[in-house]
């Protein structure tokens, strides 16, 4: 009996010790994958350095007026004091 239980024991080590190399397996390609895919979206979408985008689009907010204006944004964190001076 304690023979058996022995040899299912070893059984399972050995079983858990090939999953562990399966999923190291795995991981390694799939983070090869990744990289090659990071490569691809780079090779599609070039950005040059030093430029703004050629597809921006217009702010669906407005022109800035009103609670969000720069100004305002700018307030939000920094307290009061800074408020009450920018509306003098």
């Amino acid at each position: 009996m304690l023979e058996r239980v022995l040899q299912n024991q070893e059984k399972s080590d050995m079983s858990i010790g090939n999953m562990t190399k399966l999923v190291g397996s795995h991981t390694t390609s799939i983070q090869k994958l990744e990289i090659q895919m990071r490569d691809l979206t780079r090779e599609q979408n070039p950005k040059q350095k030093g430029t703004l985008p050629s597809d921006t689009i217009a702010n669906p907010k407005g022109s800035g007026s009103g609670p969000t204006s720069t100004s305002w944004q700018l307030l939000l964190g920094v307290g009061r004091y800074y408020k009450e001076r920018v509306n003098k």
